[in-house]
């Protein structure tokens, strides 16, 4: 939607590939830990429901770090003693407003634009900071006692700084959620002033020179790996073809290519592996076979064969490649039809067995003689695509010399959504 002219701030998209490459291991280990703690210790105080929904870590200038806080918050400044700097912890007004409610007994979320923040969401905000800075401390206490007591509350940005301009800050910040509303914690502390703290915590954790391993991010690695899905496709014949073989195939047509005896399993036009298949409780199911071995030829390179019946060679990396020059069209010469050019256009047929979708962790774990079950029950038809569109349904036929078919059975077109061919 196009909006009224006005003032645009200039985006720097490159601000932060001139930052030096600093990182705070003591932070992405620990401040999802006290982040958490912070949210229990509310839920106790609002008897509703807080949740930590993710904790981001960054290392960027005190100006940045000053621009991402809320317009309307209450911040609390706290010194590091016996370290030097002090630290700033900011809470964005909703969630302010998120407790007071609570407080007050509300069950339902009532949004509206908040612009300041009023008396009582002042003193309950400051509370929300003791308890915080509070829970940080105790967190750190392992390390070095700090006593990080408020010497100051400010909800007014621009009055806010605890280090130059240019210096490098340490930023922290917890997305909350509660049946109230969602709002942000802010944790804003000095990269210098924590190096004592990052040199401790390396020792005890047998981290030389900041190089050990990175919990958090194979921790976010492994989880994501858990829940993201890979779609998999089981093919069992496949054959290219003119178009206009496709556009002669009609109910009852045997499709111009043979049933392999292994099913494929692709993902994303990408074979993966190759298996047996059968059935089990009613359900096809394959079996993860052993990759070819030299000499073999599986069903994918069997599709490389060219219309004379030699193996296209592949072109090396470098290769100059001369193309054919076009020559002229001499007198007498057929002229182009449309029949012509539908016999030129290759097509892609594939016969589907059907379908599973397993998670990255399991197909990285995937190994010979494991079985994958489909979605595809047994009796169902087979699906047959054409260059990856649904273009049919078929059963399998015997044909000569103990070999098997695909018969089709139906066009996809011919068919409603939920409709299954008997």
């Amino acid at each position: 939607m196009l909006e009224e002219p006005q003032d645009v701030e200039k985006l720097d998209l490159l601000d932060d590939m001139r930052a030096p490459q600093l990182r705070s291991l003591l932070m992405e280990n620990l401040s999802d830990r006290f982040m958490r703690q912070i949210a229990f210790a509310l839920f106790q105080r609002m008897r509703h429901s807080v949740q930590l929904l993710s904790c981001i870590n960054g290392v960027m200038s005190h100006e940045s770090a000053m621009s991402q806080l809320p317009e309307v918050m209450l911040a609390g400044i706290s010194d590091l003693a016996p370290l030097r700097g002090r630290m700033l912890l900011a809470i964005d007004g909703d969630l302010i407003g998120a407790a007071v409610d609570a407080l007050c007994g509300a069950t339902a979320a009532h949004p509206f634009e908040r612009y300041e923040l009023s008396a009582m969401e002042t003193r309950i905000g400051k509370q929300m900071i003791d308890l915080s800075l509070a829970t940080i401390a105790e967190t750190l206490n392992s390390l070095m006692p700090l006593d990080l007591t408020p010497i100051a509350y400010e909800n007014a940005s621009g009055m806010l700084a605890i280090a130059d301009g240019q210096d490098w800050m340490i930023a922290v910040t917890g997305i909350f959620d509660t049946a109230l509303g969602t709002g942000t914690i802010k944790l804003i502390v000095p990269h210098a002033a924590f190096e004592p703290l990052e040199a401790k915590f390396n020792s005890m954790a047998g981290m030389l020179g900041g190089r050990g391993t990175d919990t958090a991010w194979i921790n976010a690695l492994a989880d994501l790996s858990e829940r993201t899905p890979i779609g998999l496709s089981f093919e069992v014949a496949r054959a290219t073809v003119p178009l206009a073989a496709v556009q002669a195939l009609a109910v009852g047509s045997l499709l111009p290519c043979l049933l392999n005896i292994e099913a494929i399993a692709v993902s994303d036009g990408i074979d993966l592996f190759r298996a047996d298949y059968g059935q089990n409780d009613g359900f096809i199911c394959c079996r993860v076979k052993e990759n070819p071995t030299e000499g073999e030829v599986s069903m994918s390179e069997q599709n490389t064969i060219t219309e004379q019946g030699a193996r296209a060679a592949p072109v090396q990396e470098g290769e100059r490649v001369e193309l054919e020059r076009i020559q002229a069209q001499p007198r007498g010469a057929p002229a182009i039809t449309a029949k012509n050019v539908l016999e030129r256009v290759q097509v892609c047929l594939t016969v589907e067995l059907g379908r599973a979708s397993i998670t990255v962790r399991d197909l990285r774990q995937i190994r010979h003689g494991q079985v994958v079950t489909l979605d595809q029950t047994v009796g169902e038809p087979l699906t047959i695509f054409a260059n990856g569109q649904k273009l049919a349904y078929g059963e399998v036929v015997a044909v000569a010399n103990d070999r098997y078919g695909v018969r089709v059975t139906a066009l996809a077109e011919d068919m409603n959504v939920d409709e299954v061919p008997e």
